[in-house]
This record gives C-alpha cells, sequence and structure tokens, in this order.
C-alpha cells in the first residue's frame, strides 16, 4: 500500500468512527473491520490495496437475532455498483443498516396480530436520513411528493438531507418508496413517535443548506430540542 493509499484509508475510518462512535473496531494488522449494531455484526476485510483498488469482502454479517444475512449482503452491496477506486464502506455500512432495518420489521406483528400493533402503526413519527449524495431530479422530486400528512424537509446535494414528520403508517411508505430507488447510501440516522413542525407549515420544503434546515426546524415548536437532535443525527455535533 503507498502512503497515499494510507493517508486515504486512515481518513476513511476517522470519518466512519466520528459517525459511529464506539461501533467501529478496525485490526490494521489483519486489516479485519467490524461494525457493530449490538446485536447485529457486520465483519469486513479490507484488501490490500484498497481503497486505490478491490472491494471488502463481506466475512459475516449478522442479525440481531443471530440470522445469517452475509449472501444477502454481499448481494445487496453488488447492486449498489460501487466505482472501483473509490471509497466505499460508508455506503456498504448504510446498505447493511437498511437490510437491518428491513430484517427487524419483519419481525414485527401485523396490524392483523393485536390492537396494540395498530396503534404503534397509527402513531406519530419522524425521520431523518442522510445521503452519501441527493442530485437525480426525479429523486428530489419523489421525495417531496409524500402521502397526504407527511410534511419536511430535503436538502440536495452532497450529502442529502430528508426529513419527514406525520402519521407512522405513511411516513414509512414514504420511506420504502424512496429505499426501492438505487441509492449509494441511505441512513435512517434518527427515528422518533412526536409530529415536528417547521417554519413552511404542512407540505414538504426544499432547501439549500443545512442553515435552512436549522432555521425552519427551529421556527416550530421545541425549536431548540429539534435544533439539536436534527444537528446529532447528521454528525455536525
Amino acid at each position: 500500500m503507498t502512503e497515499t493509499d494510507g493517508s486515504r484509508l486512515e481518513l476513511e475510518l476517522g470519518l466512519l468512527q466520528a459517525m459511529y462512535p464506539d461501533q467501529i473496531d478496525y485490526n490494521a494488522r489483519s486489516r479485519d473491520l467490524k461494525y457493530l449494531d449490538q446485536p447485529a455484526t457486520l465483519h469486513l476485510r479490507l484488501p490490500e490495496r484498497y481503497p486505490e483498488s478491490g472491494f471488502p469482502d463481506v466475512l459475516s454479517a449478522t442479525s440481531s437475532s443471530k440470522e445469517d444475512l452475509r449472501n444477502r449482503t454481499k448481494a445487496a452491496i453488488q447492486d449498489l455498483g460501487l466505482a472501483a477506486g473509490e471509497e466505499a464502506l460508508d455506503a456498504i455500512i448504510a446498505c447493511f443498516q437498511a437490510i437491518i432495518a428491513e430484517t427487524n420489521a419483519d419481525d414485527l406483528p401485523t396490524a392483523a396480530d393485536s390492537t396494540a400493533t395498530s396503534e404503534v402503526v397509527d402513531a406519530d413519527k419522524t425521520v431523518i436520513i442522510w445521503l452519501h449524495h441527493l442530485l437525480a431530479l426525479s429523486k428530489r422530486k419523489l421525495a417531496i411528493a409524500p402521502p397526504p400528512l407527511v410534511s419536511g424537509i430535503t436538502k440536495p446535494g452532497y450529502p442529502g438531507i430528508m426529513l419527514f414528520t406525520g402519521p407512522a403508517s405513511a411516513v414509512h411508505d414514504h420511506l420504502n418508496t424512496l429505499k426501492a430507488e438505487n441509492w449509494q447510501a441511505f441512513q435512517v440516522r434518527y427515528e422518533g413517535d412526536e409530529l415536528w413542525q417547521f417554519a413552511h407549515g404542512a407540505g414538504v420544503q426544499e432547501v439549500e443548506t443545512m442553515a435552512e434546515i436549522v432555521e425552519v426546524i427551529q421556527a416550530g415548536e421545541h425549536g431548540d430540542r429539534r435544533k439539536e437532535e436534527f444537528l446529532k443525527a447528521v454528525g455536525i455535533k
């Protein structure tokens, strides 16, 4: 590995450790990296010349119920179409997070199973999504056209940010629609059971900067607390 490659890897690992404190474990000797989303675990091995060439190999991937997700994870990473010679760990971890979220959702009882579940589905929900980027006009249009009663904010560019609030069932429907698109990285960084209010009121507004998102959030009820929760979710605080 060249000195430049080593610097690139060190920078990438540093960013990951900042994004996921206490969840990243890297062994430089074996080049093994583990992402821990207790008790779910992703175990990767980095090629000698990564990130200049080669892709991390998935040694193991397990869900919170210890289900073997290795083949499913490898297939999902393959579908990402990652470019050779570029850093890929954040996209791979985001891919694994999406699989874990889907697996956990599959384990939940259906609405027909109990009245309690119906109450959860109809509860309020707010989510914050971090994207590697949000550029395609088709995706931007899709993001700002949620089901009725869902409001929010989106920011295109690098990184992309989407924030949605409303009835839980409607928010989840919008998330599932968006997840069906081809994303390099799609991370749900925050989930809460309270409605958020925005300066623009109802509907989804697209803004250009993080500062504008904060301004819109702070104008609503509990603005200062919402600001802190948002900044923490996107890794700024």
